[in-house]
């Protein structure tokens, strides 16, 4: 134990040691008289966004027993893997790392080639190689050996160099260089003198001028010692890798690779975002960077193990996936309620559940959430948004809430800025550009946030109104089709269309050559918008006959998300869109917005969604720390889970749940069908210290029971004693 204290991260505010504060001694405590604070200085209770507060409230079976399950009580209980656009599962599988080859040609092939060559290359040049080869390095000279190869074509050049790769194996370095030969001055004035009768030349008098200026060179070096070959020599241009993390942020871990292997974070690309709080595998892609450097990158970062390298000629796009598939474990099951579980997955299985917005969506706090800087900026309130972003909150981290505290009171931004260390957060970067721009500039600033960050906050907005459509859709009219519901054109192209969708609408369009990690541009404010949305023709209203032909389902229907290029339903839930708008002063036209940054098209989302392959067990364990769920890793490692005690000697049983989802559904959604419960983090940790509670009543109860049964049995023994005692007193007597 006393090699591991002290090893995590010290908190920013932590002091120095000192025996006074050291574990083992007893702290001095202020005294609580009565009604004041017991310590002024603790961070606030808080207080995290509830499903109600972001339209999250109807159900697809409300009937189906719900029932207490635990979820993310550990990091081991929730697994995420990436399913990719072939509609393969990706697990970690292979650690090997992928070295350079060469190709060895056979001996009587290189003599062929030698003899070939030998023009050009004769022995002498081949013993001043050989020379360099045996040569000690000498870091005073260039050691080098230098080959006219003019005469030669791409493919004699390529043979050389496979000719030095193959004879000294790394000892030895080639390159093809070209030299401009420089005319003298004299020869270059005359020329221009001579412009008008150097039109007569004949072309091939042209051309031996232009062979006589153009020079090919192969250079052969010696390395310097801890050099190798640097040339890429891979398959292909882009080296792709399984990423498997634990308790990391995805961009992070991306941020992370960027920062060791000297590349801006738009350089290093996945397919997209997964959980934090869960152990998750997925694809990343990075150009011309070796899989030993990248390799390297790894090891840096804790909870992170890579493998699985493969070469291809494209990078990963935002989008390049099918899905991804889940592996759960809820934990605090009640063992009576087996038949009742049983019914409501079943439910779930056959109904599927209401495609809402998580509430990741939309930030962690709810006296901030991010819809609401969403709405400022789709307002042009620059000042209020920056405001909200930069306003303090209960749910902040540490060391974040004096800054906050401290701008809010005095509004000097660049004394706020120089607190925060690292760039990673949008606090830092609206706050330098505040004091950049100046204090009042709030359009300026808010451009120093990368575009696809700061449009997180009106596709929060646009998100909020999907679940309020949702809910009131399935409330008033419930699970039935209704003449002006609006499907797909094409049925077989409604996957590839939505997951184009949902690259759009939540983290907008990533171009490779857009370096999103920069600041944006600023854009004229009267420079409009033209595009049209290419979703605007994708979908179309259900009418009666439709409905009637029994062809179309309720998993068919989609729901807009606003935009001022949109097709809403043709029946009572298009008006409604226009009436939450309103409810903040908006319309569908004010999305499109002056600023093109926050223009809003539109775009559509599935209204309900399932999953067929979804698979269930139960599990019985003893202690919260069993690990109940194999990791990728722990599968590659054979590290065993924690082993499963038989039912009678459980303590414990949870429900272990397998299945996949589509790319932008949710899976914490999914299971708040199954468990008819709130999936917030609070909520969470609630149901999880009253089920310890109640477990530890229980265990209380027996222990007083078993107690007062001893207690009982031994005062009986007393009595009995007692008893023969006094028989046998009063029979002396007599």
């Amino acid at each position: 134990m006393g090699k591991d204290r002290g090893r995590g991260r010290r908190n920013h505010h932590s002091g120095p040691y000192n025996k006074s504060n050291w574990r083992g001694q007893k702290r001095d405590r202020p005294q609580n008289n009565g009604g004041g604070q017991r310590n002024r200085n603790a961070p606030p209770q808080k207080t995290t966004l509830l499903e109600n507060q972001v339209g999250i409230t109807e159900f697809t079976n409300p009937d189906a027993p719900g029932f207490t399950g635990i979820l993310k009580s550990r990091f081991s209980d929730f697994h995420v893997n990436e399913i990719d656009s072939n509609g393969k599962v990706l697990e970690l599988t292979d650690l090997s790392v992928p070295k350079v080859a060469i190709v060895a040609v056979a001996e009587k092939e290189l003599d062929n080639w030698r003899q070939e060559l030998e023009a050009v290359i004769g022995p002498e040049v081949w013993q001043e190689i050989a020379s360099l080869a045996a040569a000690k390095n000498d870091l005073t000279i260039e050691q080098k050996v230098e080959i006219d190869v003019t005469t030669l074509d791409k493919d004699q050049r390529t043979q050389v160099h496979q000719l030095i790769k193959q004879l000294y194996k790394g000892k030895l370095l080639s390159t093809t260089i070209g030299q401009q030969q420089a005319k003298p001055k004299v020869q270059e004035e005359a020329s221009v003198e001579k412009k008008d009768a150097a039109e007569g030349e004949t072309p091939a008098q042209e051309d031996s001028q232009v062979a006589a200026e153009e020079k090919k060179i192969i250079r052969i070096l010696k390395p310097k010692p801890g050099r190798g070959d640097k040339r890429w020599s891979f398959p292909a241009e882009y080296v792709t890798f399984l990423v498997h993390k634990t308790n990391l942020v995805t961009s992070d871990v991306a941020s992370t690779f960027a920062a060791r292997l000297n590349l801006r974070p738009s350089q290093v690309n996945y397919s997209g975002i997964k959980d934090k709080r869960a152990k998750t595998t997925q694809k990343f892609s990075i150009k011309r960077r070796t899989p030993e450097s990248i390799l390297g990158a790894a090891k840096c970062q804790r909870n992170v193990q890579i493998g699985n390298f493969a070469f291809e000629p494209n990078t990963l796009k935002l989008g390049d996936l099918q899905g991804n598939r889940f592996r759960i474990a809820l934990r605090h099951i009640a063992k009576e309620k087996r038949e009742e579980i049983e019914q409501a997955l079943q439910s779930l299985k056959e109904r599927g559940f209401i495609n809402y917005y998580g509430l990741q969506r939309f930030g962690n706090s709810a006296s901030v959430p991010t819809y609401e800087v969403g709405v400022a900026l789709l307002k042009h309130d620059y000042k209020l948004a920056c405001e909200l972003i930069l306003k303090p909150r209960d749910s902040d981290v540490e060391f974040m809430r004096p800054i906050r505290e401290e701008w809010w009171k005095n509004r000097d931004s660049a004394a706020a800025a120089a607190k925060i260390y690292g760039e990673k957060f949008i606090e830092k970067k609206l706050l330098d550009g505040l004091a950049r721009f100046g204090e009042s500039d709030y359009s300026s600033a808010l451009r120093q946030i990368p575009r696809n960050t700061l449009m997180l906050y009106p596709h929060a907005y646009q998100s909020l109104i999907f679940n309020r459509i949702a809910s009131r859709r399935i409330k008033e009219f419930g699970l039935k089709l209704i003449p002006g519901d609006l499907v797909y054109v094409e049925q077989n192209q409604s996957e590839a269309v939505e997951e184009s969708m949902q690259q759009s609408e939540a983290l907008d369009e990533q171009k490779e050559e857009e370096s999103n990690d920069e600041p944006m541009e600023a854009v004229e404010e009267d420079e409009a918008i033209e595009e049209e949305s290419v979703f605007k023709r994708k979908v179309r209203p259900l009418r009666a006959e439709d409905i009637a032909s029994g062809k179309y389902k309720l998993s068919d229907v989609v729901l807009p998300l606003p935009g001022h290029d949109i097709t809403y339903p043709s029946n009572e839930c298009g008006a409604w869109y226009e009436e939450m708008l309103a409810e903040v002063g908006l319309s569908s036209d004010q999305l499109k917005h002056k600023e093109k940054t926050y223009a809003l098209a539109g775009a559509y989302r599935k209204m309900i969604i399932s999953s067929s392959d979804l698979k269930w067990s139960f599990r019985m364990y003893n202690t919260p720390e069993d690990t109940l769920i194999a990791s990728d890793w722990e599968l590659l490692k054979n590290i065993p889970v924690t082993p499963e005690p038989a039912e009678a000697e459980a303590n414990y049983m949870a429900l272990l749940l397998e299945f996949s989802l589509p790319t932008a559904a949710y899976a914490t959604m999914f299971l708040r069908e199954l468990l008819k419960q709130d999936t917030s983090s609070a909520s969470q940790t609630q149901l999880e210290k009253q089920a310890m509670a109640k477990e530890d009543n229980e265990k209380k109860a027996v222990t007083q029971e078993e107690d007062m049964e001893v207690a009982k049995e031994v005062a009986d023994e007393e009595g009995q004693e007692t008893e023969q005692a006094e028989t046998q007193g009063a029979e002396e007597a007599v």
